[in-house]
C-alpha cells in the first residue's frame, strides 16, 4: 500500500512540476514571465522571507541557477533582496508590492483551476483531502 502512495505522489508531483502547466497557468494569469522564473516566484511567495539556499533546496535545483532567477525577478520589480540579519553573506527574498499583486493574480488563477479541477467533488470529499494533505505532510516531515 505504501508503494502505490508513492507512486500517487510521484504522478501528482509530475502534474504540478510540467513546464507546459506553468506557461499555461502564466498565460491564463495574464503575466508576462519565463516558466523557470516564474517557479522561482511561486516558491518565494510560498516561503517568504526566504534564502537563496532554501529556495534551492525546496525546488531541487542548484542555488547558482535560482539566484539567477531571483536576480531577474528583482529586476522586473517583483521581488527584493537583502542581506539576512543572522548572517550577512545570506541573501533573503521578499516580493515586493508589485510582487504581491502578480500573486494574487496567480493565486486567482489557480483558484479557478483548481475550482473547476474539482468541480465534481463533494464539500466533504475537498475537506477530507485537504486534512489528509496536511497530515501526510507533517507525517513526512519527521523524516527530514
Amino acid at each position: 500500500m505504501e508503494n502505490e502512495i508513492f507512486k500517487a505522489l510521484i504522478d501528482l508531483v509530475s502534474i504540478i512540476n510540467r513546464p507546459d502547466r506553468d506557461k499555461k497557468m502564466i498565460a491564463n494569469a495574464g503575466i508576462n514571465m519565463e516558466a523557470a522564473t516564474f517557479r522561482v516566484f511561486v516558491g518565494i511567495g510560498h516561503l517568504q522571507p526566504t534564502s537563496v539556499g532554501d529556495l534551492a533546496d525546496m525546488m531541487g535545483k542548484n542555488y547558482s541557477s535560482v539566484s539567477r532567477q531571483i536576480d531577474k525577478l528583482e529586476t522586473a520589480g517583483l521581488v527584493r533582496t537583502y542581506p539576512s540579519s543572522s548572517d550577512s553573506r545570506i541573501r533573503v527574498s521578499e516580493l515586493t508590492a508589485h510582487g504581491e499583486e502578480v500573486r494574487t493574480m496567480i493565486s486567482l488563477t489557480r483558484e479557478r483551476t483548481m475550482r473547476e479541477g474539482l468541480a465534481d467533488w463533494t464539500p466533504e470529499e475537498k475537506s477530507d483531502l485537504l486534512d489528509h494533505l496536511r497530515r501526510l505532510f507533517k507525517s513526512l516531515q519527521r523524516f527530514e
